[in-house]
């Protein structure tokens, strides 16, 4: 490379100080003084090179240089002899010399004003007289053109299209940069005139102000006069008369609070704003005209927000000190109030939309790392440290990733699979690499993959995943997106196929970026009328980013206690459905929702069959779509532990049942062990998503098998479809904490939740705990309940409405004093609930005798 830079720099020394006088091949001079500064040598080499090439001679060390650049980005590639692709480069080499050389000879003709020496030299002189002879001045010139950029393609391996994007990227900024620019002109020019306006408004309603007379003023000055002090003119916060430091007696300056509302990038000339009014004398302040001054600068003020403490400084330096003259009364100054906070608001423009894909953060365009070179070499290499252990193989194919490279390899007659998997370690340790994970099966195939990491490991973004066709014609609801596999293929899957998910990896492995990114899925698949979601975050930290969403059936669910309601009542909806579909004599959820669609697109739709009329007055309801409803768990491991055994019964049952109602479950845990996972979970769960695990063991209890303690980590896993024993390995896509805001904040503006208070407040497994229950509360916890009184008198006393504190104080189920706060709510002892699910006691303390 050296060597290279300094034939670059020497070959420019000698063409651009190349002089006639100097000897050279078709010169011939005794001087001994030669010109060039590469001296008798390189005055002979440039006169050589522009003997037989003209001005394509300058030329050859530009290409030098690019060769120079070309082999300083690979320099971390072991260089290999490829003959190959070194007489493809000296091919375009030779085009693009001769291909300048005819085209300098076609346009120009002779060098300077030297007659004798032709523009293209020798080669070129040649090829032009004969391009000009049969394809005249513009056929040679196109074809010659054409030869140009051929041989620059094969010399450079540039790529067109990359050239093609990349001027259309600089186009599209700069277009960009204008109209951002244009914009925030256009938006200065107006808030400019704007407050020009609202000035002039100021002024008009000072002077329309009638003048009280002398007398008057004497009178309406009895209210005693504060001191003078000294404050900038910004943050005046009462009208009154400003005299400007250093301006005459006689002249005032106008009362202008507006001055914090101007934007750092507006054009606004404050000079005018401080003129000195000479036409007016100075008189003492009066009530009428304080009075006046305060209803307009309550307008002007509330044009715009005023400035923090920070813009404030900044702006200060921009007006002159005033001295303020207080004469309002003390008990109408009063200091200007806080903005208050945004108010959550629905925008009834994008309501019944999905959230675009520009929220998420786009995708970075990935260099392609991996040469044919590069990757040849690296499987020679496996080859020779596989024989180092004694097996004998043949690297046949590889397949490089964004994360790890996959080498399929096949062994020689004789080698056991088991060998090569046993040497998964050494192997690791020969190749100066984490991991390397052995594949013992490829299906379809009779080769073994060993797959090895990358040195620079590339980020999947979301977005990538999303923008395929693989996501975008799913037609399912519940469609979640993955990742992409070894190869940089995308990976979705559908919940409804699964039907429920158990993911499982040890902390820092990317699992809770994996289940965002599985809820983000949903969120950019479908509506609230499609899918609604049921979230449990014991940590209080994963899931509560999610709150407000229309999706959600009741508020993220940090207490254990409520989890176990929530599974209760998805038990009891899971029946309630089951029951129905029963009755309208269809086998799953998709056929009772087109059912409903086909009857009421008829105009005939279906009634209620389990309704049960209590009065001849009762209207039957109609039936509506119901959606799918996913249960999200981030931590179960820590529920299992609050709550008891009992949580275990009630995911199995959901995973033995729920799949025909629509209702699916995604468990996440950081604790893979048998107490956890246990068998009755993992038969009901056949889909399974492994992240790394510190040890085998871990990985056969999420897998059945290993392989998922050889993982990589940040979001590297092993995804198991359902229905077969091979895991996939996926590189899961990143989701940032930006991404999700932005997402929720996008879903807020498009919809309100609608909570179902039943799910927390705890139901009866089998009871009617639909969206549409209005069942009363009789028998027990009702106020026929004989314990009611008694609860009643509890509760007033404590002044405390809550469920599990009738529930210690009495000795009774939860169920039961649930039915016996909401007979009190009714009865108006105390109030309904909260958003944060607290009650008040309305009724007054009881008088004892």
């Amino acid at each position: 490379m050296i060597g290279l830079i300094v034939l670059c720099v020497f070959f420019f020394m000698a063409l651009l100080t190349y002089s006639p006088l100097d000897p050279g091949v078709n010169v011939s001079t005794g001087s001994v003084q030669v010109q060039n500064a590469a001296g008798r040598v390189g005055a002979w080499i440039a006169s050589f090179f522009r003997f037989g090439l003209g001005y394509a001679a300058y030329l050859l060390p530009v290409l030098a240089a690019i060769k120079v650049l070309d082999l300083f980005l690979a320099r971390h590639q072991p260089l290999q002899w490829n003959g190959w692709l070194f007489s493809s480069r000296l091919i375009g080499f030779s085009l693009l010399l001769v291909s300048m050389a005819a085209l300098a000879q076609i346009q120009f003709g002779v060098m300077g004003d030297s007659a004798a020496e032709p523009a293209g030299g020798v080669f070129g002189k040649s090829l032009g007289e004969w391009g000009e002879d049969a394809l005249n001045v513009q056929g040679s010139t196109l074809l010659f053109i054409a030869l140009f950029l051929f041989g620059l393609t094969v010399f450079t391996d540039l790529s067109w299209f990359r050239v093609m994007d990349l001027t259309g990227k600089i186009t599209l900024d700069l277009c960009e940069l204008i109209h951002t620019a244009g914009s925030r002109w256009w938006s200065a020019r107006q808030a400019n005139r704007q407050l020009r306006l609202q000035l002039r408004e100021v002024d008009g309603a000072r002077e329309s102000t009638p003048q009280p007379a002398p007398s008057a003023r004497l009178a309406s000055s009895a209210p005693p006069v504060s001191p003078a002090k000294s404050v900038p003119l910004v943050m005046a916060p009462s009208p009154s008369t400003r005299t400007v430091m250093g301006t005459s007696p006689g002249e005032r300056i106008e009362p202008v609070l507006g001055l914090t509302a101007i934007d750092d990038e507006s054009d606004l000339d404050l000079e005018p704003l401080a003129k000195p009014v000479a036409d007016k004398p100075a008189t003492p302040v009066m009530a009428s005209i304080a009075s006046a001054v305060t209803d307009a600068l309550g307008a002007a003020a509330s044009l715009r927000a005023s400035r923090d403490a920070q813009e404030l400084r900044a702006v200060e330096p921009k007006v002159a000190e005033v001295r303020v003259i207080e004469s309002r009364p003390a008990e109408i100054r009063r200091p200007l109030e806080a903005p208050k906070p945004m108010v959550h608001y629905v925008d009834e423009a994008v309501a019944g939309t999905l959230p675009p894909l520009s929220l998420l953060d786009p995708a970075q365009k990935r260099p392609n790392s991996f040469s044919p070179e590069s990757l040849e070499s690296m499987s020679r290499l496996l080859e020779i440290k596989l024989k180092e252990f004694g097996v004998e193989v043949q690297v046949v194919a590889a397949h490089p990733g964004p994360v790890i490279t996959r080498f399929e390899i096949q062994p020689a007659a004789g080698i056991k699979v088991s060998r090569i998997t046993n040497l998964a370690k050494d192997l690791a340790r020969s190749l100066a690499v984490i991991s390397v994970r052995v594949v013992e099966v490829i299906p379809g195939k009779t080769t073994v993959g060993i797959e090895i990491p990358n040195e620079d490991r590339q980020i999947v973004r979301f977005s990538e995943v999303l923008s395929t066709p693989e996501y975008e014609e799913a037609k399912s609801p519940v469609t979640i997106a993955l990742g992409h596999d070894i190869g940089g293929r995308p990976v979705t899957a559908d919940l409804a196929k699964m039907p429920h998910l158990l993911v499982a990896g040890t902390t820092g492995s990317g699992k809770s970026v994996g289940v965002n990114a599985m809820l983000l899925s949903l969120l950019y698949k479908s509506t609230p009328e499609q899918v609604r979601l049921i979230m449990i975050d014991p940590k209080m930290l994963e899931l509560s980013i999610y709150e407000g969403i229309p999706h959600l059936l009741c508020p993220v669910v940090t207490d254990m206690k409520e989890a176990a309601n929530a599974l209760r009542w998805s038990v009891a909806e899971m029946d309630r459905r089951y029951r129905l579909m029963a009755a309208m004599g269809v086998r799953n959820l998709a056929g009772f929702n087109r059912k409903i669609k086909d009857a009421e697109e008829a105009g005939t739709p279906l009634t209620d069959p389990l309704f049960r009329r209590e009065s001849p007055d009762d209207v039957v309801p109609l039936l509506k779509s119901l959606p799918t409803i996913v249960v999200v768990v981030d931590e179960f491991a820590d529920m299992m532990m609050i709550v008891g055994k009992k949580v275990e019964e009630l995911i199995a049952r959901i995973a033995q049942k729920a799949r025909a109602a629509g209702i699916h479950l995604i468990l996440a845990t950081q604790r893979p062990s048998v107490d956890v996972i246990t068998g009755l979970i993992k038969a009901n769960i056949p889909t399974r998503i492994a992240f790394q695990v510190s040890s085998k063991i871990d990985s056969r209890t999420i897998l059945d098998q290993g392989g998922a303690e050889q993982l990589l980590g940040h979001g590297d896993m092993l995804y198991m479809p359902p229905g077969t024993g091979l895991p996939i390995r996926v590189h899961g896509a990143f989701v940032s904490d930006d991404e999700v805001h932005r997402t929720v904040d996008a879903w807020k503006q498009r919809g309100a939740p609608d909570y179902i208070e039943d799910i927390l407040a705890g139901t009866e497994e089998g009871g009617s705990g639909s969206y549409d229950s209005t069942g009363g509360d009789s028998g027990e916890g009702s106020e026929e309940d004989p314990l009611y009184d008694e609860a009643v008198r509890f509760v007033t006393e404590s002044r405390r409405a809550s469920i599990s504190a009738v529930q210690r104080k009495l000795k009774i189920g939860y169920n039961r004093a649930a039915r016996m706060i909401e007979a009190m709510e009714m009865a108006g002892v105390v109030t309904p609930m909260n958003t944060n699910g607290s009650r008040e006691v309305i009724a007054p303390t009881p008088v004892r005798d």
